[in-house]
């Protein structure tokens, strides 16, 4: 089976509401279910380890960071390399 996707975004709200008023299907994830109940949409909860989605970290290289977010982008960057330094 061949999937179309017809639209893709990041904005949990946008998409859920496309979802609520019927436009198709969609993966959200599960931190989605804490964000907000409205507008209501059925869930199922998927297994599949071919499921993946990617995140980002972003920040601007000229400007100010403090000592915390410097301190979190240096632990997400490790945390990261180190987790996908070990995958096949």
């Amino acid at each position: 089976m061949t999937l179309t996707v017809a639209c893709e975004g990041d904005e949990l709200a946008a998409i859920r509401g496309l979802i609520s008023a019927g436009v198709g299907v969609g993966l959200l994830p599960a931190v989605a279910r804490q964000v907000t109940t409205h507008p209501p949409v059925a869930r199922l909860h998927l297994k599949a380890p071919e499921c993946h989605r990617t995140l980002s970290v972003v920040w601007r290289q000229d400007t100010y960071l403090s000592a915390a977010a410097r301190r979190f982008l240096d632990f997400t960057i490790d945390h990261f390399r180190e987790r996908f330094a070990h995958t096949p």
